[in-house]
């Protein structure tokens, strides 16, 4: 049933005032109705029944009257002073439309519309004018006349609103309005009529694209779209780019659509319930028929292979394998969807071509295609590479070293081991760190390691931290089965004949050292500066010794991408060239005002750096904290904490500013408590906040932290060392000489140690 007014003198506006109840007004956009509401008549029967009762019961004696015993004395009853929430009828009404075979009819009883506002009905019995909780029937919540528009009883009004000029704007912004609000149910109802109303109006793609978004935004957390929703959601996004030529709405439509298919491709739930409700013969699984049916209902869309999901060729697919080949269908909707935004829209200025090819790439890396990835990724850095305003050729250059290297290691450490448990016999030696910080010396067969639970973990951790995950648990978890176990064995040697292929079909000739030197010869025959620029930056990131005699120079700034400014001020500020690192990041703020993140956490972090040297400790710290503000998550943020609290330290040091050194203090405990942040730095920072009590001669508390230092962060090297030496001078001084002794006789362990 759609809800959807016919013309401007459709739209009902409503506004009752109850009796003794305060006026509350609303937004008057369409149907406004003044009156009286909540104080339905009791029916005449009603009230006689109340007083209903024979004539043998009203005929008593004046006898009886006597033998009857004295009335109890009853005690007061204080009267429920809490008030009686009234229904509340204010609000839009729009007539109901309903589909008649094709053709939109209004509902009408007594040959009048019936209207609604989503909670409740507004309609006549031929006499008088109603606001109900039902069309027809149901609890009265006001009364009217005969007439609906004009006078209602206890000065109600009612009138249609707008004008009609009017109408379509003032029905998309009170929609917007419920969106903002939350109302779901509402901003619905009114952006479906106004897609059905005027469907030709500039503003019909906007409205498409709040009604993709409003399918799914009243689920939580954790909850996962159905397939009706993710149809609703996927078909309006597909018609804000049937309806406008207009670049922004057209990515925007692409990019929430392409975000929903990420959600469901990482829990398919939806769409895995969808499949199974075809499994009619009940057994838990989806048979050849089945998953015949389900692509019939589908039509082209989250379509995949039976026969390549059916891993053990049961002729069945099991909730695993339903499950696998949902999410594979999600990624090749999200690489079509993509693929056709490149297509279709990839030449109109201000395209994302960059996040439409990452999108595509990441499609392919998640169906198991990352060489397809890679090379998809070096043609466009080829192609975009000399735009230094293409800031997403940045972001494909960063992934695609990143994601060289992890396929790198996964390819090569997984075969590496596979091939070593083909021959258990084979003799290894590796050191590793254990939780302690010591380094320990483990040698001995294949087999010997892998069947000693703690050296097989210390074996895979140390020498594979990029292979197979999948992989690694299984060697933890059947570890004797892998050379004993007929089923087992022949297993890792399908792994091991999995991963050679992987490896052979590796693109080793695009690995960064090679293929961005190579890009790096033709940008500088060419004159491709900014090519030029992005290739010896990235190849100095990666370590290559390729151009590393380069220095940048102030003059190739107007060259520059985003992130090669980064690397410029980063090279000036290592050369001393502070004023040149200081202009290169505020060409960067200045020139690509689009920049935001880890390029706003770079810029305001060497300028913080910059602060430092000249010692101005005010701007440093306040140029730390905005880089943290910027991007809490960003690699270097934890060393800018730090930072930060040497900065406020020195504030306090030079102000004698108690609060400098509380804050520094703060700082240096946001970094130490960080998982991301090494011992070392856990240490020096655990180390600087008993020296920040120290200043403000809180010896007891300073105490606390050097010897926790001493202790947690034993391995931290100097920082211990120093610890043990200033712990103890605390201890002295707040009077504590057992603590002295034990943290002595703790400093002669250490020494032999880690020393």
């Amino acid at each position: 049933m759609n809800l959807f007014p016919l013309s401007a003198l459709h739209f009902l506006t409503t506004k009752f005032v109850y009796m003794p109840a305060k006026i509350a007004p609303k937004l008057i956009c369409i149907l406004l109705l003044w009156g009286c509401g909540g104080e339905e008549p009791v029916p005449a029967e009603d009230a006689a029944g109340a007083f209903d009762g024979s004539a043998e019961a009203n005929n008593i004696s004046n006898q009886e009257l006597e033998n009857l015993p004295p009335p109890e004395a009853v005690e007061p009853v204080e009267a429920d002073t809490e008030p009686v929430e009234i229904p509340d009828p204010n609000g839009v009404f729009l007539p109901i439309y309903e589909d008649n075979g094709g053709k939109m009819e209004m509902v009408k009883m007594n040959d009048h519309p019936v209207y609604t506002n989503g909670l409740y009905f507004l309609w006549t019995n031929g006499s008088l004018w109603k606001i109900t909780t039902k069309a027809g029937s149901g609890r009265t919540v006001a009364s009217g006349g005969e007439n609906l528009v004009g006078s209602w009883p206890s000065g109600a009004s009612a009138r249609y609103s707008p004008d009609e000029e009017y109408a379509k704007q003032a029905m998309f912004r009170l929609a917007v309005a419920f969106q903002g609000s939350e109302d779901n149910a509402n901003a619905i109802r009114l952006f479906q009529q106004f897609v059905t109303l005027f469907p030709e109006d500039k503003l019909v793609a906007e409205v498409y694209l709040s009604m993709g978004d409003l399918a799914t935004s009243g689920l939580g957390p954790d909850a996962q779209p159905t397939i009706q929703q993710i149809r609703q959601a996927r078909s309006s996004y597909a018609k804000v780019r049937e309806n406008t030529q207009e670049i922004g709405l057209i990515s925007d439509s692409t990019s929430n659509e392409g975000g929903l298919l990420e959600r469901v491709g990482e829990n398919p739930e939806g769409l895995v319930n969808h499949l199974l409700s075809f499994d009619k013969d009940a057994d838990k699984c989806v048979g050849k028929a089945e998953f015949e049916s389900y692509q019939k209902n589908m039509g082209d869309s989250f379509s995949f292979s039976f026969t390549d999901h059916d891993l053990n060729g049961d002729g069945k697919l099991q909730f695993e394998e339903v499950y696998d080949g949902a999410a594979s269908a999600c990624y090749q909707e999200l690489e079509k969807l993509y693929s056709e935004y490149m297509e279709k829209f990839g030449s109109i200025d201000g395209a994302k071509v960059a996040k439409a090819t990452e999108k595509i790439g990441f499609a392919k890396e998640k169906l198991g295609q990352p060489s397809a990835m890679l090379k998809l990724y070096f043609e466009d850095i080829r192609k975009f590479g000399n735009n230094p305003t293409n800031l997403g050729v940045d972001d494909i250059l960063k992934k695609y070293c990143e994601k060289y290297q992890h396929y790198e290691n996964k390819f090569g450490q997984t075969l590496d081991v596979l091939g070593k448990l083909q021959n258990p016999g084979e003799s290894v030696s590796f050191s590793y760190t254990d939780r302690k910080g010591i380094e320990q010396q483990v040698s001995g067969t294949i087999e010997e390691i892998i069947l000693d639970r703690g050296k097989s973990l210390s074996f895979l951790s140390s020498q594979y931290k990029g292979m197979d995950p999948k992989i690694y648990e299984e060697i933890v978890k059947y570890r004797g089965g892998i050379f004993n176990n007929p089923a087992h064995i022949e297993k890792f040697k399908g792994y091991l004949k999995k991963y050679e292929g992987l490896q052979s079909r590796f693109p080793k000739d695009l690995s960064p050292s090679k293929a961005f030197a190579t890009m790096l010869q033709e940008a500088e025959s060419n004159g491709q500066k900014t090519l030029e620029l992005r290739m010896r930056a990235n190849l100095d990131r990666i370590g290559s010794r390729i151009g590393s005699g380069y220095n940048p120079q102030t003059n190739e700034f107007p060259a520059a991408s985003p992130s090669v400014l980064v690397w410029m001020a980063e090279k000036m500020l290592s050369q001393n060239s502070l004023n040149d690192a200081v202009a290169a990041m505020e060409r960067l703020v200045q020139v690509f005002p689009n920049a935001e993140g880890e390029l706003l956490f770079s810029a305001n972090y060497i300028i913080g750096q910059v602060h430092d040297k000249n010692r101005d400790f005010v701007d440093a710290a306040g140029s730390y904290d905005t880089a943290i503000t910027n991007a809490p998550w960003h690699p270097n943020s934890n060393d800018a904490r730090l930072r930060k609290g040497y900065a406020l330290y020195e504030l306090g040091k030079a102000n004698k500013d108690e609060e400098k050194f509380l804050l520094a203090q703060a700082s240096f405990g946001e970094a130490r408590d960080s998982d991301e942040s090494s011992m070392n730095l856990k240490g020096e920072c655990s180390y600087m906040m008993g020296e920040c009590l120290k200043e403000i001669r809180d010896y007891d508390g300073a105490s606390r932290h050097f010897d926790d230092t001493t202790s947690r962060y034993a391995s931290s090297g100097k920082w211990a060392e120093k610890a043990f030496d200033q712990a103890i001078s605390c201890y002295e001084k707040v009077g504590k000489s057992n603590q002295v002794d034990r943290l002595e006789k703790r400093r002669d362990d250490w020494l032999r140690r880690y020393q």
